[in-house]
């Protein structure tokens, strides 16, 4: 099994600032949820735990290891784990990017997860440096991540594609449960839907 756990709510999340690169915080909410997150897969066993190098994602699995008895020291950091780069985006919210780029909006609402960020990444770019980690990643690991590497990781195992990418709900601290690198099941974090 591999748990693909999506950070706590950071401050950003909290001013739907699309905070991809930025080193954004835990909130106070995102703190409960990352408690939560480990309390869930303490009945799963965990060999391995890796995360983002991005404060959000690694304060997550901090609060993971210390309800599952894990030495925070055995966290692996992996830069290939960090979210998506929104480019000239990053930092803003949808109104200040509506206001400012219409036209780029307008082609991102077409395009999805196929659009490319100015001066930032897309999809593609997240898989290309996810595929090696994600082929080589051994089993009965925890990988604390972001919302876009958890749907490029469903795209490059074929999991999902354009028609259903989005019917994947991951919410913060929601976990979602690969066997043999299938999709298996989402375990969701009560406290996210309070």
């Amino acid at each position: 099994m591999i748990y693909l756990v999506r950070h706590g709510k950071s401050e950003a999340n909290i001013q739907k600032r699309y905070c991809g690169i930025t080193d954004a915080e835990l909130s106070q909410k995102g703190i409960e949820q990352a408690i939560q997150a480990g309390r869930n897969l303490k009945s799963e066993w965990i060999a391995n735990i890796y995360s983002s190098p991005l404060k959000r994602a690694a304060d997550t699995a901090k609060f993971i290891c210390r309800e599952n008895n894990i030495d925070e020291s055995k966290i692996i950091t992996e830069d290939c784990l960090r979210e998506v780069n929104f480019g000239v985006f990053e930092n803003m919210t949808w109104d200040e990017v509506r206001a400012g780029y219409r036209e780029e909006t307008d082609k991102w609402i077409l395009e999805k997860h196929r659009y490319k960020f100015p001066e930032g990444e897309g999809y593609d770019d997240i898989i290309k440096r996810i595929s090696h980690f994600i082929d080589n990643v051994p089993d009965k690991s925890a990988i604390v991540t972001h919302f876009g590497v958890i749907q490029s990781v469903l795209l490059y195992l074929n999991i999902a594609d354009d028609t259903n990418l989005w019917d994947f709900i991951i919410s913060n601290c929601d976990i979602l449960v690969l066997n043999d690198k299938k999709f298996e099941r989402i375990i969701r974090c009560s406290c996210s839907y309070e």
